[in-house]
């Protein structure tokens, strides 16, 4: 009867879904019962979750400690010390370096709250673009009087600031999606931010707190990784692992809880009778306070006492186990491995925690180059291009007929260290000699110029060659000449002594 019946049910399920779903992911069933996700688009989602979710996201930094060194790990490996610009027009080697120079000293002032340079400016958006999904870089325009270099400076504005829920029709075709204002085809065209933080102190007796402030598109960089079509603001990284986390602390504080209580409780004294630890016998039983709870404190139940040790139940070796697979789900989530979140290099030989390395900087890179550099470093640069020339601080030739000549600029990230360096080294060398790669493409790798370290090559054996005793290096490919001998060799005219013939204190083992 029962085989009967399970044949019945698979083929009522096949006629089921054969008429109106050929997909098993798709069906209603048992096991997909409580499955309904919501269908809105990731703008609609982010509009109604977006606040609670950046909420959510800054405790966890602040007071978890996975989850924030996973974000700091995260802003570390993508900006290091900095991402720096290598422009890419050939000859106009005075140019080149000129304008490298002032763009150097250019970063000292690029800050608009004066709290860091242009390269601590990358690290905050690296970090705010994880933590919150999104991170806001407002050009503002100087008078040339208000600085030393080229006259603009960057001013970093959070989420918050961009009102996710402010959405309206404009005259002319123009319209408002969470904050970000759209022509009639799409581009965008402002930003309209709040005057000030919604949700911080404003300037006293400040009538315009709740302003609104237009600011042109052009004047405005907004890094955000958009993963999905048409998604026009960002959602936290962190967010995929929120839930964990969080359940994860909650668990936690609730087993050191549990460990700090049972630890409380030595003994118990139970049953009637004369105190059997007591230690002053004109105490009066009345006014005795019972023992408050603290470390090694013994509980007194009453008369006709008997003395009972705590023996409080282990959390059993499922501990361990249980944590180190939620955090390696957490870490999925996140998109750092396991051994950067926890700082636990005992799970993995050198083998696969290196593999895990280069995976994690694969993807690093990807954001560097398709995010950050994208959105941030290259429209700063052709800005700092464009003011330099417009101040008259700079001449490089040729820019009004082609300015973009000079907008043209590779990005060097900085460079990772070698994860073995005697093997990568090796390996690095042999590409180069096997016509692979180029020296300017690795040199570039490692965050570094070629023409600069040409340049400062060339420069150091010109001062070594100069000086009265040579410097010679074993790097230089040639060997140090050796030095000669107070006197020379007795020579010896019979071939037949040119053998290696044993010293005269062995005897011959022949």
């Amino acid at each position: 009867m029962g085989i009967f019946t399970g044949i019945r049910r698979v083929a009522h399920a096949f006629r089921v879904g054969g008429g109106t779903n050929s997909f098993e992911a798709a069906g209603q069933g048992r096991r997909l019962r409580g499955f309904n996700p919501s269908r809105n688009h990731v703008n609609v989602a982010i509009r109604a979750a977006g606040p609670t979710l950046v909420a959510r996201g800054r405790w966890l930094y602040e007071n978890d400690g996975y989850a924030g060194n996973a974000v700091d790990e995260w802003a570390s490996q993508a900006v290091g010390d900095g991402i720096k610009p290598r422009p890419r027009f050939k000859g106009k080697k005075a140019a080149k370096a000129a304008l490298l120079s002032l763009f150097l000293k250019w970063t000292d002032e690029a800050d608009a709250e004066g709290n860091t340079d242009y390269f601590g400016i990358q690290e905050k958006v690296a970090r705010e673009a994880y933590l919150a999904g999104e991170c806001f870089v407002r050009l503002r325009n100087r008078r040339p009087s208000d600085m030393w270099t080229v006259p603009f400076q960057l001013q970093i504005l959070p989420t918050e600031m961009l009102d996710v829920g402010f959405s309206a029709s404009l005259p002319g075709g123009n319209f408002i999606v969470a904050g970000i204002e759209f022509n009639a085809i799409g581009a965008r065209v402002a930003f309209h931010f709040w005057r000030y933080h919604p949700t911080d102190e404003r300037p006293p007796n400040s009538a315009n707190a709740r302003d609104r402030v237009r600011v042109p598109a052009s004047e405005v960089f907004h890094v955000f990784d958009g993963r999905q079509g048409g998604q026009i603001r960002g959602v936290p990284r962190i967010a995929r692992a929120l839930v964990k986390i969080f359940g994860l602390e909650i668990y936690d504080d609730a087993e050191i809880d549990r460990k700090k209580n049972a630890a409380l409780f030595t003994a118990f004294l139970i049953g009637r009778g004369e105190n059997p630890i007591s230690v002053n016998e004109d105490e009066d039983e009345d006014e005795t306070p019972i023992a408050g709870m603290e470390p090694g404190a013994i509980i007194d139940l009453g008369d006709d006492k008997d003395i009972k040790f705590s023996a409080p139940a282990e959390v059993g070796g499922s501990y361990e186990a249980f944590q180190y697979r939620t955090i390696l789900k957490i870490c999925a989530g996140l998109g750092v491995p396991y051994s950067y979140v926890t700082g636990d290099m005992t799970k993995g030989n050198f083998a696969n925690v290196r593999t895990d390395i280069i995976r994690f900087r694969r993807r690093v890179s990807q954001w560097q180059n398709n995010t950050l550099i994208f959105q941030l470093c290259r429209p700063v640069w052709v800005a700092f291009v464009e003011r330099a020339v417009m101040a008259g601080l700079i001449e490089l030739p040729g820019y009004d007929e082609d300015p973009t000549e000079y907008w043209a600029c590779d990005h060097l990230p900085p460079r990772q260290e070698w994860i073995d360096p005697a093997k990568d080294i090796a390996a690095e060398k042999e590409a180069i000699k096997g016509g692979l790669k180029s020296r300017t493409q690795s040199i570039a790798e490692r965050g570094y110029d070629r023409e600069d370290m040409d340049d400062e090559i060339e420069e150091e054996r010109a001062e070594a060659a100069g000086r009265k005793t040579p410097l010679v290096f074993d790097t230089d490919g040639t060997a140090p000449p050796a030095a000669p001998s107070a006197q020379p060799p007795p020579a010896n005219d019979d071939p037949a002594d040119n053998e290696d013939d044993p010293p005269e204190d062995i005897p011959n083992a022949a």
